[in-house]
């Protein structure tokens, strides 16, 4: 029996996932979503009341797909510090901006359908770097001055702030600079 293609659904949120990360919120239109998706007007409408919530279910899917990814990077079989290292150095593209952190500075953050997603991704890297920093911690790899949370905001603050210097400049390497920095950082409190 032959494999179906992906439904009208699925075929309209993958189309919103992609056009949330290149245009954002605001730059898209239902009509977008329509073309991209090649599914028709009344196929949005039967199974989504609009654009929030087609955009919500795309943000959704899109955090849980991150989500995944920085899971398998805080891989609790590896050292604390490997972890926290393998997120700084995980490989992005800086000027697409993150895919779902890249809301924030749209109005449309201010919608608790949107906002949610975002937050409890971008919350989550911060739960796990805080987790790994603390681990460090107690096995004497982190000085006991360092509050792992601070720092773990710090770090999260770091990735999040290089997508947003190399989208100002248009060049990657102003968030490679900002990761080396980070990493700078952490060398320094470790030794």
């Amino acid at each position: 029996m032959a494999r179906q293609g992906p439904s009208k659904r699925e075929a309209i949120v993958a189309a919103a996932k992609d056009l949330l990360w290149e245009r954002g919120y605001e730059a898209t239109s239902p009509r977008d979503v329509l073309d991209r998706s090649g599914a028709g007007q009344g196929s949005l409408y039967h199974h989504f009341p609009g654009k929030r919530e087609v955009a919500a279910a795309a943000l959704g899917e899109m955090a849980d797909e991150e989500r995944a990814v920085v899971d398998g990077l805080f891989d609790p079989a590896r050292p604390p510090l490997a972890r926290v290292r393998d997120y700084l150095t995980r490989e992005r593209q800086a000027l697409r901006g993150c895919r779902l952190a890249r809301l924030a500075n749209e109005a449309a953050i201010e919608e608790p359908a949107l906002r949610a997603p975002v937050a409890g991704y971008v919350g989550h890297i911060e739960a796990c770097l805080r987790a790994s920093l603390e681990e460090a911690q107690r096995a004497g790899h982190l000085p006991a001055a360092i509050d792992p949370a601070l720092l773990a905001a710090t770090l999260l603050s770091v990735v999040e702030g290089g997508y947003v210097l190399a989208r100002v400049h248009w060049d990657e390497a102003a968030m490679r600079r900002a990761i080396d920095g980070a990493l700078q950082t952490l060398d320094v409190l470790t030794a």
